[in-house]
């Protein structure tokens, strides 16, 4: 790792508000890169050169500096990252009196740099993460040459099913501090909160989590998320595990559809996008709710194609057979205005069997046209979608 100038300087204007000594941080050939004494940046000091040189500490007395091009007196230690030795540390001052702080200078001054690594790996690794999942998102996984390859990079397989979960953090505005508030999108508090999710015993290995666009985003793998009590009883886990961070932090949720391939994950993210801006007093809000589902078809003029969530209650629909000759019944209920009287005359069937039909669309489906408006709009996407999937295979 090669320091830059601009963070040796960081760190020590903030060792010297401390230690009230002056200190200087020095690059592997000498150079003194960062000092509480301007004039002597991009200087050479033989005192730190040899430092790096005997991989160890040098001290340099007032009657020795003039052995020493450069320096002053002090004492010099080499700074190690990862059993290398990147640059070196001095404190100025007669070295029995500032030994013990210069040892100190050093040991914080490697935290600060062993900071600095980790959260520099960290951006890395969530660009690239960023980079993946935009590709998933932009509905480009089918036409992306080297999507394995990104995959693969940031551990993401490709080949499990799996179900966009976003979760949109806000602080309560009168309740929440301004800093904590510029916090809550750092770096530092990003890191807490996936942290703090990765740590969950829900949280399993093949899932993947990231900032997207300010939002939490979770890629649930379907080994944990088989069915939507799993995935509803992991995202509630997930609210408590995040107002751990601040009490009075506001979580709302929006969950997609579970996708079968990598080419359906942009489908449930924009479900669960939608589900998470949907006026609601719930926290939690999914695709799968048939208010939210009538209105993603309405506002996204959707004939089914794009939502899973659609193609789910279809073959749901699909699974009843003919036996109850449901597509018929529906079509006939919707053409007259879901009257039951009406389409029993109209199919030549008693009012109780058409009445035992409804039930068993109930039953298969989950949907009651005669009661729900918006379920009735969802019988309806699902004749249509059954029509054009009909046309095309003539």
């Amino acid at each position: 790792m090669i320091i830059s100038k601009e963070f040796a300087q960081k760190v020590v204007d903030h060792l010297m508000g401390i230690v009230q000594h002056n200190v200087n941080i020095m690059d592997c050939s000498g150079i003194i890169i960062a000092s509480g004494q301007f004039d002597r940046i991009n200087t050479f000091h033989q005192g730190g050169k040899l430092a790096v040189d005997e991989q160890d500490v040098v001290e340099i007395y007032t009657d020795d500096v003039h052995n020493f091009c450069g320096a002053l007196p002090g004492v010099m230690w080499p700074i190690n990252l990862k059993e290398k030795i990147v640059g070196v540390v001095g404190v100025t001052g007669e070295p029995p009196e500032v030994r013990n702080t210069a040892k100190l200078v050093k040991t914080v001054t490697e935290l600060f740099l062993e900071r600095e690594m980790f959260l520099a790996d960290y951006r890395l690794e969530n660009w690239m993460k960023e980079q993946l999942v935009h590709v998933l998102f932009a509905n480009n996984a089918d036409t992306a040459t080297d999507l394995a390859a990104m995959a693969d990079m940031v551990h993401y397989r490709l080949d499990l099913p799996r179900v966009v979960i976003l979760f949109n953090l806000e602080p309560k505005i009168n309740d929440f501090a301004t800093n904590s508030l510029q916090n809550l999108v750092s770096d530092r508090m990003r890191e807490s909160v996936l942290k703090l999710i990765q740590e969950a015993d829900s949280f399993h290995i093949n899932d993947f989590s990231l900032f997207y666009k300010k939002n939490l985003c979770i890629l649930k793998s379907a080994t944990d998320s088989g069915s939507a009590g799993k995935i509803k009883s992991f995202t509630t886990s997930t609210i408590k595990r995040l107002q751990l961070i601040h009490h009075e932090l506001n979580v709302r949720v929006g969950i997609g559809s579970m996708t079968a391939k990598p080419t359906e994950i942009s489908h449930s993210y924009h479900e669960a996008l939608f589900a998470l801006s949907y006026q609601s007093p719930n926290t939690i809000r999914s695709i799968s709710e048939y208010n939210i589902l009538a209105n993603y078809l309405f506002e996204h003029s959707c004939l089914g194609y794009d939502c899973l969530a659609l193609r789910e209650l279809k073959s749901r629909f699909e699974a009843m057979g003919t036996k109850y000759d449901m597509q018929q019944t529906l079509q006939c209920l919707l053409d007259n205005n879901l009257n039951v009287s009406l389409t029993a005359g109209k199919l030549y069937i008693h009012r109780n069997t058409l009445k035992f039909r409804l039930d068993k669309l109930k039953e298969f489906v989950g949907l009651e046209p005669c009661h729900y408006f918006y379920h009735a709009i969802l019988c309806k996407a699902i004749l249509n979608m059954s029509k054009i999937n009909s046309n095309l295979n003539i």
